[in-house]
């Protein structure tokens, strides 16, 4: 047994942190009551309000003279040559072909005009028309699991930014040792099916430019066409977590509806315990 003269600071990340809170009672008593846990603190927000960004990459194929970034893989030996050169003086392949990257956090008129956005509230719609914040992402010479070395590629990666879905972390159990159940309930909002359309749209016009088409081959895993349906589809198949998550504790007014902490990173209703993570957050930064 631990027990601490001042104050408990627990700092676990988005995820683990509602966990450990609902696990020693604090939570939403009657979500705390399925799982046969006493309460402690009823506080209804916690493990709400989980904020994420939506993540994709698309591929392409690269005709044969281009730059292969894959080729110090194969065999075993290479690999470990280029780890030595980059572990001894930053330079060689692993400097050249895997670490770069270029990021590029855009704006789009078609974002901006679409009905998604006008249905926004007016607050988050002047925040969203600020020049410094962007739409969406992109990142280009990531590495990538759908092509297999020695195969020569380059992928561009989609981000979504400005994320209005909800998801929320809830227990699996009331043992400590199993993880929690996290759901972030991507593109529920329509206002986020909009962003990851226009982004991947730009994606694909990105990698039809004449520099990046001439040595393109073909594309590995992409829409069937340019609609919004088959973009959205593509999206839904191939979107993950950038795990960014932050807000299942959220920090805010005394009278919130789902405040869990305040200004101090106090956890409400209680003494001595604060959270210092990301969870805390009420929403993602830009």
């Amino acid at each position: 047994k631990v027990e601490a003269k001042q104050e408990v600071i627990l700092s676990a990340g988005a995820l683990d942190t509602p966990k450990l809170l609902m696990l020693s009672g604090v939570g939403a008593t009657e979500k705390l009551a399925e799982h046969g846990i006493s309460t402690v603190c009823n506080l209804p927000g916690i493990g709400k309000n989980l904020h994420d960004r939506l993540w994709l990459n698309l591929v392409s194929t690269r005709k044969p003279g281009g730059v292969n970034r894959t080729s110090y893989a194969i065999p075993p030996e290479a690999l470990e040559d280029a780890r030595a050169q980059w572990i001894r003086d930053k330079s060689g392949p692993m400097a050249a072909e895997y670490l770069p990257f270029s990021i590029a956090y855009l704006k789009s008129d078609r974002i901006l005009d679409s009905r998604e956005f006008e249905d926004l509230e007016q607050g988050v719609k002047s925040f969203f028309r600020a020049k410094t914040t962007p739409n969406y992402e992109l990142i280009t010479h990531i590495p990538s699991t759908k092509v297999a070395a020695p195969e020569k590629y380059f992928a561009v990666a989609v981000a979504c930014m400005g994320t209005q879905s909800l998801g929320q972390v809830t227990l699996r159990s009331k043992d400590p040792k199993e993880p929690a159940l996290f759901d972030p309930s991507f593109l529920s909002h329509p206002y986020d099916r909009r962003v990851a359309i226009e982004a991947v749209r730009e994606a694909l016009a990105f990698l039809g430019s004449p520099v990046l088409a001439e040595h393109q081959d073909y594309i590995v895993d992409g829409p069937e066409d340019g609609s919004d349906e088959a973009i959205l589809k593509f999206v839904k198949r191939n979107g993950i977590s950038m795990w960014h998550m932050c807000g299942t504790v959220k920090m805010g007014k005394p009278d919130g509806r789902e405040t869990c902490v305040d200004k101090d990173f106090k956890v409400v209703g209680l003494q001595g315990l604060r959270v210092v993570d990301m969870s805390v957050a009420p929403m993602l930064p830009q």
